[in-house]
């Protein structure tokens, strides 16, 4: 285990590969998967600055690729090459939690390495955590349009909040910019909005709540009338009364309600330019895809300038 000056008073806790993520992660716990790049050491230090503000702790999750499309597990056995893959990972893990120490001193951090599929792994520790974070890509080039495959799978498949970050790689940590969340009315909307609260409380910002509400997809969750004034009224009364429960759990939060007569991901998009985080719901709708986002959340994943919480009902 490595030794510094800032982990003495609260050094990390490196467990062994192969052990149970349950018995380190709690609905309290935080996990950001690492790999080594720029984006996943900058989503580590965001994820630690929100576990410093929660109180919780941060678990940062290294895996060993023994079995995905880039490493057969054969391949792997007859290379005799896990010794340096577990190597690498440790590698990863650790510059992650000492990036996170320089920024969090105080913080409660426990390193996991595991072996397997990074996608399948992060969705088991996601299965008992109360965030997981992962970045956009693994790919150094930040201002890339598309999401990695690890961090799409998981965004789609998670059953607890997600967050995909993307972002300045270099000035990753939260700041005075408010929290976007998108608001249609569906039920993954209002627990977008519960988690957006709930965010902007921590990092002691405004919310912007978003509703667009010429978006074809988000009309079906409120009957259409024959006047389009009448409906741009009717839409006003959706976001206020989408509000007013969690505005009376938040008195004293900031909330700026922005009604727009726009597709939703083209208004998130803009609006997100002066965003630290878009908080959007899953909302997909599809039996055969079970799990897997709506369009709308797709192409935050894909587009978004800033880091995207995924939130799902119920969870």
């Amino acid at each position: 285990m490595r030794k510094d000056t800032a982990s003495e008073e609260r050094p990390s806790v490196e467990t062994p590969e192969g052990t149970a993520m349950t018995r380190f992660v709690n609905h309290h716990s935080i996990v950001v998967g690492v790999d080594g790049s720029r984006a996943a050491l900058a989503a580590a230090r965001w994820a630690g600055a929100i576990a410093a503000r929660r109180g919780a702790r941060l678990v940062v999750l290294s895996v060993v690729p023994t079995i995905d499309y880039r490493i057969s597990a054969a391949i792997v056995a007859d290379a005799d090459i896990l010794p340096t893959l577990r190597f690498v990972a440790k590698k990863h893990a650790g510059a992650a939690v000492d990036a996170v120490r320089a920024d969090q001193p105080d913080l409660e951090i426990t390193e996991q390495i595991l072996e397997g599929v990074p996608g399948t792994e992060l969705l088991e520790a996601g299965e008992t955590a109360h965030l997981l974070v992962v970045a956009a890509t693994a790919d150094d080039r930040i201002t890339t349009l598309l999401i990695g495959s690890t961090a799409l799978r998981v965004a789609n498949k998670s059953r607890c909040p997600v967050v995909v970050w993307r972002g300045d790689v270099d000035n990753p940590l939260p700041d005075e910019r408010p929290v976007l969340v998108g608001v249609d009315g569906s039920p993954g909307s209002d627990a977008a909005v519960g988690r957006a609260f709930e965010l902007a409380t921590l990092l002691d910002v405004s919310v912007i709540a978003l509703h667009a509400w010429n978006d074809p997809d988000l009309l079906q969750w409120t009957p259409v009338p024959d006047a389009w004034e009448t409906l741009a009224q009717q839409e006003h009364q959706l976001l206020s009364e989408r509000l007013a429960g969690w505005s009376s759990q938040y008195p004293d939060l900031r909330v700026e309600k922005l009604v727009l007569q726009s597709p939703a991901t083209r208004a998130l998009l803009d609006q997100g330019a002066n965003a630290q985080v878009i908080v959007t719901g899953s909302q997909g709708r599809n039996r055969l895809t079970g799990l897997l986002l709506g369009s709308t959340s797709q192409n935050l994943l894909h587009h978004a300038p800033c880091p995207v919480l995924v939130a799902r009902a119920g969870s």
